[in-house]
C-alpha cells in the first residue's frame, strides 16, 4: 500500500509558489506556538484572579487562591497539558519534516489568533476520529453514511471496487473506514493544518493503541466547564492502527490535498466516480450549487451522491443595515473580507433538495432531524445539537443542456473564488 500522499513539504516546494510556500509556513509556526498561546490563557487567568478586591479571594475555593498547594496543582495540571499537546504538535511537524516548537525559525511575529483556534480545532478533530472518546459522535455521523455506501454502492467486483470521493476528509478515518470495507477511495481536503494532521496519523506509525498519544483537546475552553479537571483530562489516540484498516490489498487509498472545485471541475474527473461520500461538508461550499453542479459532472451514470450534516454556511455573510443605501454600499462596507461572504446563499433544505433534482438527481432516500454533534465535549454544560439531513442522491442524467422541471443544466461549473486558493496545495497522488 502506498502512502496517501506525499509529504505535504514536498509538494509546496515542488511547486515553488511563493504565496503557497509562505501559507505553509504560517501553518507551520502557527503548531509551533500553540504552547506559547495556550500558556498565556492560564497567565490571563491568573492575573484576572490576583486583581479581584480581597474579600472577593478570600471566598474563593482553594485552588483559585495564589500561593496555595492546590493552586500550584491546578496550575502545574494546565502546564502538564500544553506540553502534551504541544509534543503532539511537534510529532505532527516533525513528520511533516518541518522544525518543532524547541527549534530556531527566526521568526518572532504572533500567528493570529485565528490560526490558534484551528490548531485547536485540529485537536479536537484528532479526538473526534481517532479516539474510543469520539466513539460516540463518529457513530452518529458515519454509521449511517457506510451503511448507506454497502447498500447503494455495492461492489460487484473485488478487484475493481468502485472508486469514492471523500471530499472534507478531516483527518481520514471515514475515508478509511470506506477502504476497509474494500472500496477505492480518495480523500480531499483544503484546510493544510487537517492534511498535515492526516497525514500523520495516517502515515506516521509513530502512534498506535498500544502506543498512544495523550492529547487534551479542550485544554484553551473556559466557559461552561463543570470541573476543573475536565479541559485537562487525557485523551488518548489513537484507538486503532490505521494501518490494520488498510488490509485489503486490492483496493486503493490516496488523497488530494487542495480545493475541491479547483480540482474535481477538472474535464479528467468527470464520469471518474462511483460514489462522492461527505459528512458535514455540503455547507462549507462558497456555492451549494456550484459543489452539487461538480458532484453530479464528477460521478459516472447512476453513480450515488451520499451526505450527511447540516446547513450551517461557513460563508454566510453579514447582514445588510437600514443605513446602507445601495447593495453596492453594503458590498463596498464589507469591502475586507474574502469575497466569497459576500457571494454565498443561504439555500433551505428543501430548496437544495430541489437543486439536487433540477441539477439531476433522484432523491433515493431521505432522513431528516437526525441528532448529531461535531468535535464536542461531552463533559461540557453545553454542547451544539445539530438536527441533520442524512440522503442517498442517484444521478439520472448527464446531457448537455437537458431540462428537467424548465430548469437548464449547466454545462460547465462557475468557478466561484477560486482563483483566491492558490494558497493552498493542489496535488494528487
Amino acid at each position: 500500500m502506498q502512502a496517501p500522499w506525499a509529504s505535504l513539504a514536498a509538494q509546496t516546494a515542488a511547486r515553488q509558489d511563493r504565496e503557497e510556500q509562505e501559507h505553509f509556513e504560517n501553518v507551520c509556526e502557527s503548531f509551533r506556538q500553540y504552547a506559547t498561546f495556550a500558556s498565556l490563557h492560564l497567565t490571563n487567568a491568573q492575573h484576572r484572579l490576583t486583581s479581584l478586591p480581597e474579600a472577593q479571594k478570600q471566598v474563593l475555593p482553594a485552588g483559585l487562591r495564589h500561593g496555595t498547594e492546590e493552586y500550584k496543582k491546578r496550575a502545574k495540571d494546565y502546564r502538564d497539558a500544553v506540553i502534551r499537546n504541544q509534543f503532539c504538535l511537534d510529532c505532527i511537524l516533525r513528520h511533516a519534516d518541518q522544525a518543532y516548537s524547541q527549534a530556531r525559525t527566526g521568526r518572532s511575529e504572533a500567528v493570529s489568533d485565528g490560526q490558534i483556534s484551528k490548531v485547536s480545532s485540529v485537536l479536537k478533530s484528532l479526538a473526534r476520529d481517532w479516539s474510543e472518546d469520539g466513539k460516540a459522535e463518529r457513530d452518529m455521523t458515519y454509521e449511517p453514511i457506510l451503511k448507506s455506501v454497502k447498500e447503494f454502492v455495492p461492489i460487484g467486483n473485488k478487484q475493481k471496487p468502485p472508486r469514492i470521493s471523500v471530499p472534507g476528509a478531516g483527518v481520514g478515518r471515514l475515508a478509511l473506514e470506506l477502504v476497509r470495507l474494500g472500496y477505492t477511495v480518495q480523500g480531499n481536503e483544503f484546510s493544510l493544518q487537517m492534511l498535515l494532521a492526516s497525514d500523520f496519523i495516517l502515515n506516521g506509525q509513530v502512534c498506535t493503541p498500544e502506543r498512544p498519544l495523550a492529547i487534551s483537546p479542550w485544554l484553551l475552553e473556559s466557559r461552561n466547564v463543570h470541573c476543573p479537571a475536565d479541559p485537562v483530562r487525557k485523551i488518548m489516540i489513537p484507538d486503532v492502527n490505521p494501518a490494520d484498516l488498510l488490509t485489503n490489498k486490492t483496493t486503493d487509498f490516496s488523497m488530494a490535498a487542495g480545493d475541491f472545485a479547483s480540482i474535481y471541475s477538472e474535464p479528467s474527473q468527470h464520469g471518474a466516480w462511483g460514489a462522492v461520500v461527505c459528512c458535514f461538508f455540503l455547507d462549507a461550499a462558497p456555492s451549494i450549487v456550484q459543489y452539487i453542479q461538480i458532484i453530479h459532472d464528477m460521478l459516472e451514470e447512476g453513480g450515488a451522491f451520499i451526505s450527511f450534516g447540516p446547513l450551517l454556511y461557513h460563508f454566510s455573510g453579514p447582514a445588510m443595515r437600514p443605513d446602507d443605501q445601495s447593495y453596492e454600499a453594503y458590498q463596498k462596507r464589507f469591502s475586507y473580507l474574502d469575497r466569497r461572504y459576500m457571494t454565498s446563499v443561504d439555500l433551505t433544505w428543501q430548496d437544495v433538495r430541489q437543486v439536487l433534482v433540477n441539477v439531476g438527481f433522484k432523491i433515493e432516500e431521505e432522513h431528516t432531524g437526525i441528532e448529531s454533534r461535531y468535535t464536542s465535549d461531552m463533559r461540557s454544560m453545553m454542547n451544539m445539537t445539530y438536527r441533520c439531513v442524512h440522503f442517498v442522491a442517484r444521478k439520472t442524467f448527464s446531457t448537455a443542456g437537458e431540462i428537467i422541471n424548465g430548469v437548464p443544466k449547466a454545462d460547465t461549473a462557475v468557478s466561484i473564488g477560486a482563483e483566491e486558493e492558490s494558497n493552498e496545495i493542489h496535488a494528487i497522488k
